[in-house]
């Protein structure tokens, strides 16, 4: 089964873009605005204003040249029951179990990122993530499934077809959101392992931004939402997304092989 990872609101995101900038390079956090900055913890200043970047979990990452690429160190969080590297290298994106402390990558001139999740009660969380050469943007075309199969072509894929059957799964994860939360498991929705589907094989994107574009830009920023819409393993996906009062828009993508 394949899972991908909750993106977060377009505001966080900038600022997480910001502080990736500064050299923090942690995904899992609270940010919050502040006079001060703790000690020991990371702040930026954004427009004149103070953000507090949070961590909320325990985890270590450490990532060393090598002679032929990186090797990546990982101090774990007990909370998290194992965790996986996705690796982007051009359009495609592949992942690794980090089922050791210390994992060696080859680079070869063509890795742009790199991203460690950790699985945790209440599914997959973006940990970390260290770009190592600038990427491409990829073209949004109006809507997320013409996006999804141009840059499908474009790496030499056959297209996503939308399937109803899916549908289903997509209203247990938009029911999981109606919060807010962005979270891939629930006591009362279970997963999208739980809604039905008949397929070897599934994965979800899910996403708050100002708008679909923005949510687009975010997930082919993050290798582990690239590595959904450029599986070959999957041939079918639906897509759902809704307005929110404030003008945002919040959706899920479920694929299927």
């Amino acid at each position: 089964m394949l899972i991908s990872l909750l993106l977060f609101t377009l505001t966080e995101y900038d600022l997480l873009q910001k502080a990736t900038a500064e050299g923090f390079l942690y995904r899992n956090v609270a940010i919050e605005t502040t006079e001060k900055c703790p000690d020991k913890d990371f702040c930026a200043i954004v427009d004149g204003a103070r953000y507090h970047f949070k961590r909320l979990d325990a985890t270590a990452v450490t990532l060393e040249k090598s002679a032929d690429g990186f090797t990546l160190t990982i101090s774990p969080d007990k909370n998290f029951t194992n965790y996986r590297l996705f690796i982007r290298e051009g359009l495609t994106a592949r992942r690794i179990e980090a089922t050791q402390k210390r994992i060696a990558v080859i680079d070869k001139g063509a890795l742009t990122a790199l991203q460690l999740v950790g699985v945790g009660a209440r599914g997959p969380v973006v940990i970390w993530q260290k770009d190592i050469r600038p990427a491409a943007v990829e073209p949004f075309t109006g809507d997320l499934l013409g996006s999804m199969n141009a840059l499908r072509k474009k790496a030499g894929l056959p297209p996503l077809a939308l399937d109803k059957a899916l549908a289903p799964a997509a209203d247990n994860a938009m029911k999981r959101m109606k919060n807010g939360e962005l979270a891939h498991y629930s006591g009362d929705e279970g997963s999208v392992k739980h809604a039905g589907v008949r397929a070897g094989s599934l994965g979800e994107n899910l996403f708050t931004a100002t708008g679909v574009e923005k949510a687009w830009l975010m997930m082919t920023a993050s290798p582990s939402h690239l590595f959904n819409i450029v599986s070959p393993a999957f041939r079918r996906c639906w897509v759902e997304n809704k307005n929110a009062a404030d003008g945002s828009v919040t959706g899920v993508v479920i694929f299927a092989d």
